[in-house]
Formats: C-alpha cells, sequence, structure tokens
C-alpha cells in the first residue's frame, strides 16, 4: 500500500514538473513572440514614417512641376510678345543652386519619370506595410492562444 502511494506520489511530481516545464517553455515561447510583435511594430512605424517623407515628396515634385510649367508658359508668352527681352534675361538668369545638394531639374519629362517612380516606391511600400500588419495580426493570435495555453497549465497545476 504504502509502495503505491509513492508511486502515485512519484507520478504526480513527475506530472507536476513536465506541466511546470511546458508552462515555462510556453511563457519563453509566448516572450519570443512579444518581442516579434514590438519589432514588427516598429518596421510598421518605420515604414509609415517613409510613406510620409515620400508623400512630402510627391507634393513637392507636384509643385515643382506646376512652377516649372508655369514658367515654360510665362516665357513663350514673353517670347511672342517681346522676343529680344527674353533673349537678354535668359542669358543674365542663371539657376539659383539647390540647397539640398540635389539634381536640378532640366525639365518636365524628368520630373514626370521621378513622380512615376516615387509612386512606385509608395505602393512597393505599401504592399510591404500590407504584410507587415497581416504577420503582426497573425503574431497576434498566435500570442492569444499562447496565453491562453499557459492560462490552462497554470490552472492544471
Amino acid at each position: 500500500m504504502l509502495q503505491q502511494e509513492l508511486l502515485s506520489r512519484t507520478s504526480l511530481e513527475t506530472q507536476k514538473l513536465d506541466l511546470l516545464t511546458e508552462v515555462s517553455e510556453l511563457k519563453l515561447k509566448l516572450v519570443g513572440m512579444e518581442k516579434e510583435q514590438r519589432e514588427q511594430e516598429e518596421k510598421q512605424r518605420k515604414a509609415e514614417s517613409v510613406l510620409n517623407v515620400i508623400s512630402e515628396l510627391q507634393e513637392q515634385m507636384c509643385r515643382l512641376q506646376m512652377d516649372i510649367h508655369r514658367q515654360i508658359q510665362e516665357r513663350l508668352l514673353l517670347s511672342r510678345d517681346h522676343p529680344e527681352e527674353v533673349a537678354a534675361s535668359s542669358c543674365v538668369a542663371e539657376p539659383q543652386p539647390c540647397s539640398q545638394n540635389c539634381a536640378p531639374w532640366e525639365g518636365s519629362p524628368e520630373l514626370l519619370q521621378e513622380l512615376k517612380h516615387l509612386k512606385i516606391k509608395v505602393e512597393e511600400l505599401e504592399n510591404e506595410r500590407n504584410q507587415y500588419e497581416w504577420k503582426l495580426k497573425a503574431t497576434k493570435a498566435e500570442v492569444a492562444q499562447l496565453q491562453e495555453q499557459v492560462a490552462l497549465k497554470d490552472a492544471e497545476i
């Protein structure tokens, strides 16, 4: 009888140790998943800030394109009315250097090409952000499942 109690007690202790080990493993996995989730959120914040910068650049590109178009139109009108003034002013007026060390824009085709390039980049970043959001949702679901498992194992213990 005493031997059966000892075996039963030993078996229960073994089960308890197994459950504690499993709970510890689940807690470690949960911590790892939470860390991964924080990293994903940080990447998403960075992607959003890049998208904001790109959006601002697109707005600047549009303004530059409109300014260049307006200046071209003004010069065309001037050249029709006073061709000698346009020739004199084009010799005197030199473009101001860009304060941000960017390449000077020489005309609309380059602006349009750059704008198209930026739009493609924005689409790529939005796709990447969507992927991060999907991964984040999946990670959150897995974290919730692991938390439930930990709670069940704690209740069993």
